[in-house]
């Protein structure tokens, strides 16, 4: 996204007139490393375009995850300002990074039919303004050409820091937290869905998700989320 004014790139703050400059973008492309094909962790290089452990013990409800960088690299801090002081002109910096890896199609090559945000509590929408998630949802919606909607999933509201809850505390915590709107339950039956998020921590959120659309006879469900947290939260 080009601007009429100098900005700040989102990457390593230097004004110039792109949301996130060319170096950034190659800085990007040249750390990419091995990824665990399905839920995007750190793997070994040996180990390129299989899986991580913990998916080979126990597969994720999600086909597989696409992410941009690991939480805590170098925009960790543009996440921040764009969740929590609603600058949202970084969102689209955030996709032009994205579209310069990734091709916004699915791996195997099959269409994708709808990205879905993962949606807030009323509470939390409230209290944050905006939900993080469609802002980008919309934006690759647009730049893809790709349905989307804001109005499948809903979720209900639950106490605690999920943030910084291990994964057994996230899972338990989700049960009966998502359901899917009764008079969109017909968008999902066989169609290749993507789900879109900020931050990937444990999994725990897409998976509950991905399983529910499934559920209700989504063919597949792949995330692609910007940061993706680089170890487990401990058991």
């Amino acid at each position: 996204m080009y601007l009429l004014l100098p900005t700040s790139c989102i990457g390593c703050q230097e004004f110039q007139t792109a949301t996130i400059c060319q170096k950034c973008r190659k800085r990007l492309k040249d750390f990419q490393i091995n990824r665990c094909a399905q839920c995007a962790l750190p793997i070994a290089p040996h180990e390129k375009n299989s899986l991580c452990m913990d998916c080979l013990k126990k597969r994720p409800a999600f086909d597989a995850t696409l992410c941009l960088d690991s939480y805590g690299g170098f925009l960790t801090e543009a996440i921040h300002s764009y969740k929590y002081q609603h600058q949202i002109a970084i969102a689209h910096g955030l996709l032009d990074a994205w579209l310069d890896i990734h091709p916004g199609r699915l791996q195997n090559g099959q269409v994708v039919d709808w990205i879905l945000p993962i949606p807030l509590s009323q509470e939390k929408l409230h209290q944050r303004g905006f939900n993080q998630s469609w802002e980008l949802c919309k934006i690759f919606s647009k730049k893809l050409r790709i349905k989307s909607h804001w109005k499948v999933l809903q979720r209900i509201h639950v106490e605690g820091d999920q943030a910084s809850a291990s994964k057994q505390e996230r899972a338990h915590r989700l049960n009966n937290v998502f359901s899917i709107i009764p008079k969109n339950i017909s968008l999902i039956k066989n169609k290749n869905i993507v789900l879109i998020d900020d931050v990937m921590t444990t999994g725990a959120t897409l998976s509950v998700i991905a399983q529910l659309l499934k559920d209700f006879g989504a063919q597949s469900v792949h995330n692609w989320v910007i940061l993706r947290t680089p170890t487990k939260s401990p058991c």
